[in-house]
């Protein structure tokens, strides 16, 4: 098998959730609707900037353009599809084509296989994103990545931990709201030094609304830990996970037993700790009977009492 020389790619990975458990008919219908609304997303990129690939459920498609254009694609298609069971993962990362003489091309690289994981951790209709591509589309467009909101981390198979991000409209808005700060606080050391002293120690106080919040696991025996409705991995070797602040269902798996369900609210920053054991509920311990002596005497001390001695 022989390698082109790598290159860095943003790849966008489609994944049709339960395809594989899908009636064909069912598999073909959802695959022509993805591959339309896909050709359609592709229109305003140039064809020699992107490669679209067959993925086990459903599409990847990798484009040698800026970050930003990535990000506007996956947009087009998660916009296109609603009512689909898709799942959109996005990364930034080196791909390679191999050539093998059995089976041909095919495109490789970790840019593919974290694309992977990231539509893994997407639900239907959802966008994630992993920190690789944040990073690119932060050094490239720093609005566009102003608008990716952290979604917290997921536990793959090979038990590695990946840091998730989503298009969070808050996180673009407190930007806006950031910068809006920066210019009142240069507007008040305009007109007075003393207006700018205490506006700054009130600023000190506020909290940072795009700070992620952080729940704490201390969970046994080893459990599954789905946050609205998505796994995120194993708990243990989980034991944080970063979420955005707001309203959240937190839900612990462990084989057979009932799921432990947590709805949960956290402001920015804030830390949170769910801790709990699955255990089998103990058998009530039966009473020992008495012997036959014992309840003669029992029987012997009654009488004695009712008649007074």
């Amino acid at each position: 098998m022989s390698h082109v020389a790598p290159v860095l790619a943003s790849v966008i990975v489609l994944s049709i959730q339960d395809y594989a458990r899908k009636a064909v008919m069912e598999q073909v219908r959802l695959k022509e609707r993805v591959e339309a609304l896909v050709r359609s997303a592709l229109a305003p990129v140039a064809p020699a900037r992107r490669i679209v690939l067959d993925a086990p459920q459903g599409f990847a498609v990798a484009l040698l353009d800026r970050p930003p254009v990535a990000l506007a694609f996956a947009e087009r298609v998660q916009a296109a599809a609603a009512g689909l069971p898709l799942c959109i993962g996005i990364n930034h990362g080196p791909v390679t084509i191999a050539e093998d003489a059995s089976r041909g091309a095919a495109l490789v690289g970790d840019g593919i296989a974290a694309g992977m994981t990231m539509a893994q951790a997407a639900a239907p209709g959802r966008m994630i994103a992993s920190r690789a591509f944040r990073d690119a589309l932060d050094a490239d467009a720093a609005d566009s990545a102003a608008r990716l909101g952290s979604a917290g981390v997921h536990t793959d198979a090979q038990v590695r931990t990946h840091e998730l991000f989503t298009l969070d409209p808050r996180a673009a808005n407190s930007r806006h709201r950031r910068l809006a700060f920066a210019g009142v606080a240069c507007f008040a050391g305009i007109l007075a030094l003393g207006g700018v002293v205490r506006f700054a120690l009130i600023g000190s106080g506020l909290r940072d609304s795009t700070a992620p919040a952080v729940l704490e696991f201390e969970i046994a025996p080893r459990s599954e830990i789905y946050i609205d409705g998505v796994l995120k991995g194993s708990a243990p070797p989980l034991t944080r996970i970063e979420i955005a602040s707001g309203p959240h269902t937190v839900e612990v798996r462990h084989g057979k037993f009932p799921p432990l369900t947590v709805e949960v609210n956290p402001g920015p920053a804030e830390e949170l700790t769910i801790a709990h054991t699955f255990a089998a509920p103990r058998a009530a311990a039966r009473p020992r009977e008495r012997t036959y002596s014992e309840k003669a005497r029992d029987s012997w001390r009654s009488i004695r009492r009712s008649a007074g001695f």
